[in-house]
């Protein structure tokens, strides 16, 4: 039987018939859907697997006495590149490096600081990123810090920085510049946003002495001899901290928190020790320690043969491997970053949770963490596959 629908104009009711769709129509129809259908399955596989397109980047490294000070000889492929300068061991001269890097610890790219007013780094991704050193003015609150060279109770000297820092067994004090830096830690603000001070208790090699670092951001934070007394609320946070002299310096509020007391202990292999092979085997292997995480340090640099049983190029390895104890797990680095020049130097940084998870570098790599950095390899090729499936669809 017809659908029936009433006319308005006439007031009568008219017949209409049943219209089929022709098949042709419905074919199309599916076809579409199925098109949409695959479009949104690549898009989200796009997004959700972690696509890494290599770029090629500058390796070379060399000194400059003027400026301009630069190199662009030799390349290397990997995710990001780096380009580093900072004085040489000749007074007045500079020392420039490029290469590439493998998850690397800055959290944000560009160029800054790094540790020093005098060091600077860069973090790119992009085929010859590393061409040149761009810096880039940026507003950061300056904080005043203890500036002394050992612990020592008649200095008084202070120093202007972004960060201070404080080594607590030598007493050392001083001055940070750039985003704040931790060893085995993400570089980045990121570090001190709900914080005012982190530490890091680093032990490595057998019978080494533990060596404790902290870094934190307010007035005269890192003076051993300073004493502060912090307000709590009800909550148990922190408010405001009470100098020796009497004057308050404000601070965001902090938590304090146990972490370090509800972090199990690691069982990790502590060893320290170089060679001039490409095997590294030693019977300091056997140490071990304890410790929130592990960790696995090497270093291999080429340097030239001087003797008359060795010539040519030979190759170095430090590797370092112990435990850290730390305040907070926040924003730690899990897993490895890797940093090389072909044929030249190249640094592994490693942490590890986990038993003995130290004990060489593929166990070490297990342990992961996000990607912080963006890659614009992905990013572009994603948009591009886009475009490329809505052609595809129409």
């Amino acid at each position: 039987m017809g659908i029936v629908i009433k006319d308005d104009d006439s007031h009568r009711p008219i017949k209409c018939r049943e219209m089929a769709i022709p098949s042709t129509v419905a074919q199309k129809w599916t076809t579409t859907m199925t098109k949409f259908a695959l479009i949104y399955v690549l898009l989200i596989n796009l997004i959700t697997s972690p696509l890494a397109m290599a770029g090629q980047c500058y390796s070379c490294a060399g000194t400059c006495h003027r400026e301009p000070c630069n190199c662009q000889m030799g390349s290397c492929e990997a995710d990001y590149c780096f380009i580093e300068r900072k004085p040489d061991e000749i007074p007045g001269s500079w020392r420039i490096t490029k290469g590439c890097l493998k998850r690397p610890s800055r959290t944000r790219s560009g160029c800054d600081f790094d540790n020093s007013s005098n060091h600077i780094q860069c973090v790119c991704a992009g085929d010859f990123c590393n061409e040149a050193i761009y810096m880039y003015t940026q507003i950061r609150r300056n904080v005043t810090c203890k500036m002394c060279p050992e612990r020592d109770p008649e200095c008084s000297d202070t120093c202007q920085g972004q960060w201070c820092h404080e080594d607590a067994v030598t007493g050392a004090t001083g001055c940070g510049y750039g985003p704040p830096s931790l060893p085995f830690f993400y570089k980045g603000p990121e570090l001190l946003y709900h914080r005012n001070k982190l530490c890091v208790t680093l032990s490595r090699g057998n019978n080494a002495k533990p060596w404790k670092y902290c870094i934190c951001n307010t007035h005269l934070c890192n003076d051993p001899t300073q004493r502060i007394h912090y307000a709590h609320d009800h909550g148990g946070n922190v408010r405001a901290a009470v100098d020796s002299d009497g004057s308050v310096t404000r601070s965001r509020s902090v938590s304090h928190n146990r972490i370090a007391d509800r972090l199990p202990l690691h069982k990790c292999v502590s060893c320290d020790t170089t060679s001039q092979a490409d095997t590294m085997t030693s019977a300091c292997k056997q140490n071990h320690c304890h410790g929130h995480f592990c960790t696995l340090a090497t270093k291999r640099f080429v340097k030239a043969g001087n003797t008359a049983m060795r010539y040519g190029l030979q190759s170095i390895i430090h590797e370092q491997q112990g435990c850290i104890n730390v305040t907070d797990t926040h924003k730690i680095q899990l897993g490895c970053s890797h940093k090389w020049m072909n044929n030249e130097e190249e640094e592994l940084f490693c942490a590890c949770s986990g038993a003995l998870c130290n004990s060489d570098l593929g166990s070490a790599s297990r342990s992961t963490a996000s990607r912080l950095l963006p890659n614009v390899f992905q990013t572009v090729f994603s948009i591009l596959s886009f475009r490329v499936l809505l052609n595809f669809a129409f």
